[in-house]
């Protein structure tokens, strides 16, 4: 891996996607593209209610847009100084157009894309997935990691395995980009699939391949309340992979919802890809 794009809101900075992005770029020898989305439209405090509360709105917008340029300014210099002191190559994209067609466009240059789950662009906060990523989970032409509110070291991985070729490409692309963690404790978790397809001599050949010492879990009932029990069970020190994320995508078990539900967790940082 060679380029990663850490995403970063100048006025609401994650410092989870900045250790993140750090750690990783250290690991793995990489650039770390800090891409600060600048949107026109959003500003920290509403223009219009400035404009219909106070009689000198004019200089109340003003004073409002140099306040969050300052803000802005301040969040590049922390991305800057945090890289330097990690001596981790580093560049600077100011985004100044819309947001998520801005991100979209450089994903597609990119190896893997950083985003913390709360991210929205807006200055209202929603719950994780907010809609601006589950908008760039779909339409990301780059594996993505969601990251989660607080950083932890990565010290074991599951893999969500429902037998479909998506599953088995993002499990491929985690180990081509991460391979610093193809040493960590792999488990492999399945829901209700046939024995066919837990039991694939050639995933299984594939998975030896990448880490030598698997374990497997093969649980029963519905995913989407036996996959989150599971893993509030694990230590926190945890990364997900798990495959498609697109709009319309069918796999055999895990579908977007999938991603959601573990999103919605806010606890590990979730790996997915999806080969469009």
């Amino acid at each position: 891996m060679k380029k990663i794009l850490a995403v970063f809101d100048g006025l609401k900075f994650s410092e989870s996607t900045l250790q993140y992005a750090v750690k990783m770029g250290i690991q793995h020898n990489a650039m770390i593209t800090g891409v600060f989305l600048e949107d026109p439209t959003y500003s920290s405090r509403g223009i219009y209610q400035l404009y219909s509360e106070k009689e000198y709105a004019l200089d109340s917008v003003k004073a409002l847009v140099r306040e969050d340029q300052h803000e802005r300014d301040t969040a590049v210099s922390r991305f800057e100084n945090a890289c330097k002191e990690a001596c981790v190559s580093y560049l600077v994209h100011r985004d100044r157009e819309l947001a998520i067609r801005d991100l979209l466009k450089e994903s597609r240059y990119a190896d893997l894309l950083l985003i913390d789950a709360s991210e929205s662009m807006t200055r209202y906060t929603e719950e994780p997935p907010t809609h601006f990523v589950r908008e760039i989970l779909a339409g990301a032409r780059c594996p993505v990691l969601v990251l989660p509110r607080h950083f932890t070291d990565i010290k074991q991985v599951f893999w969500l395995y429902d037998g479909s070729p998506v599953s088995i490409y993002a499990f491929k692309m985690f180990s081509y980009l991460l391979p610093v963690l193809n040493v960590l404790p792999l488990d492999v978790i399945s829901v209700d699939l046939p024995e066919t397809s837990l039991h694939n001599e050639m995933v299984k050949e594939l998975i030896s391949l990448h880490t030598p010492h698997a374990h497997y879990h093969e649980l029963k009932g519905d995913p989407e309340v036996e996959i989150p029990l599971f893993m509030r069970k694990q230590e926190k020190e945890s990364l997900l992979i798990l495959g498609a994320y697109q709009r319309g995508a069918l796999s055999m078990l895990f579908k977007a919802s999938m991603a959601d539900v573990l999103v919605r967790e806010h606890q590990w940082p979730l790996f997915i890809a999806h080969n469009k």
